[in-house]
């Protein structure tokens, strides 16, 4: 006999179900016709899913011990209808102890039959999840049990809301629990990190990830302002305006869009970056996240198109709707150091007549105009200069004598590359590095 029945047949949460280790678990039998046979089959699973769970280790803090962190990833890691809903908010009004009643007042009779099916699912894998392989005591007998470690640290991870729901006595709150995560991080690859890029083989996690505040990038109050706004819009679920950011190298318009991330992220904001030479696989990318219940920008740093590239007519497609229509859930945001992006040559201004060089020289300006709000990023004026630098120095706790900052800061600036706050932060991690 089984331990689990019916693990074959999960449904939602396939991906414990074809999970060997679950697997394993699931198959152990609690009798057998020899002890021998009994015995053998126990020490292949238990040296199987230690070797597996083993492997897992150095992931960042896990919830539970290692089965259950293992366990924690397969949930959140499932795509299916329950985590779609659930990242959609159709189970956010619920609550843990939601009667059948309150359920069929809040919820659409297919809605309920999800949150259901998750419930009954959890509830069997709620027995892998509590598995103790001290169980088999005979057998187990001089093993290294506690090779599957509680950590004491797990509420650092957001899989340890995955682990509450594991934990609770009723499965029906269990799944309304379940739900709050993927309402709150996404579900499948969503999930595993805020931001994703866009590659030929699909969306990779990015999980190196600059830490980088609002309050870090010092001066461009107005810019700001306006960006959070914009995303502030973007998260109520109206329609937000695409952003071109434009101006000088080190201004800080690609720290703007990653300080963005930082303050939104727990809102259930993501970015996905797009290289210039993966334009194409834009509208894949919009036809996949269109209907999902988080936010994204689709964030293209440094664009520009030199005058005998046209695949800038093809992105004008793409960010006007011709190809596939923007939803509502994502918004663009494109950084460039020139506010045309495409680049203007004087024979433009030379066609054969004033029509058709109206015309040429309109064609490469539209692009820029695509974009409802546009952010001037200017290098900063000797004033703001000094105030960044001491900015990043207070931040940075480098102690030196104001005056000696400032001059090593203008005799740094001027061999450097001029003004900027990029020029800024080299110079305060030099000096950090020589004063240590």
């Amino acid at each position: 006999m089984n331990m689990i029945k019916r693990f074959d047949r999960l449904i939602l949460f396939e991906a414990v179900q074809n999970d060997d280790v679950a697997a394993q678990i699931a198959g152990l039998p609690r009798d057998a016709k020899s002890e021998e046979v009994l015995e053998k089959i126990v020490l292949d699973a238990f040296y199987t899913t230690q070797r597996e769970l083993i492997n897992n280790i150095g992931h960042g803090q896990i919830s539970g011990n290692y089965l259950q962190d293992h366990l924690c990833r397969l949930i959140a890691g499932s795509e299916n209808v329950f985590a779609r809903m659930s990242e959609n908010g159709v189970f956010k009004d619920l609550h843990r102890g939601s009667s059948a009643a309150d359920r069929q007042k809040l919820l659409s009779p297919e809605a309920d039959a999800a949150l259901t099916l998750a419930a009954n699912e959890l509830m069997l894998i709620s027995e892998i999840y509590g598995f103790d392989f001290a169980e088999f005591e005979k057998i187990t007998v001089g093993l290294d049990i506690a090779a599957l470690p509680v950590s004491s640290k797990c509420g650092s991870s957001h899989r340890e809301l995955i682990h509450e729901a594991m934990m609770q006595d009723d499965y029906m709150d269990a799944a309304v629990m379940l739900s709050r995560y993927y309402h709150s991080y996404g579900s499948g690859i969503f999930q595993t990190s805020p931001v994703l890029s866009a590659e030929e083989s699909g969306l990779i996690p990015v999980h190196n990830i600059d830490t980088i505040s609002m309050d870090d990038l010092i001066g461009f109050e107005s810019q700001k302002k306006t960006l959070i706004d914009n995303i502030e819009i973007l998260l109520s679920g109206l329609q937000a305006n695409n952003m071109l950011l434009y101006g000088d190298s080190g201004t800080g318009k690609s720290s703007s869009v990653k300080a963005l991330l930082n303050m939104f992220a727990s809102r259930g904001l993501k970015i996905i970056s797009v290289a210039k030479n993966k334009l194409d696989l834009l509208p894949g990318i919009i036809e996949k996240i269109a209907h999902r219940g988080m936010k994204f920008i689709i964030y293209i740093d440094d664009l520009s198109f030199e005058e005998n590239e046209h695949e800038y007519k093809i992105f004008k497609s793409i960010i006007e709707g011709r190809i596939t229509p923007r939803p509502r859930n994502t918004v663009f945001i494109v950084t460039s150091n020139r506010k045309n992006i495409v680049k203007e040559v004087w024979r433009d201004r030379e066609g054969e007549d004033d029509v058709r060089r109206r015309d040429n020289m309109q064609e490469k300006r539209s692009l820029a105009d695509r974009f409802g709000i546009t952010l001037v990023f200017s290098s900063p004026d000797k004033k703001d200069y000094i105030a960044i630098v001491r900015g990043i120095a207070k931040s940075s706790g480098l102690s030196m004598p104001d005056d000696e900052l400032v001059s090593e800061a203008l005799k740094w600036e001027i061999r450097h590359g001029g003004r900027s706050g990029r020029t800024a932060r080299q110079f305060i991690d030099y000096m950090i590095g020589i004063r240590r």
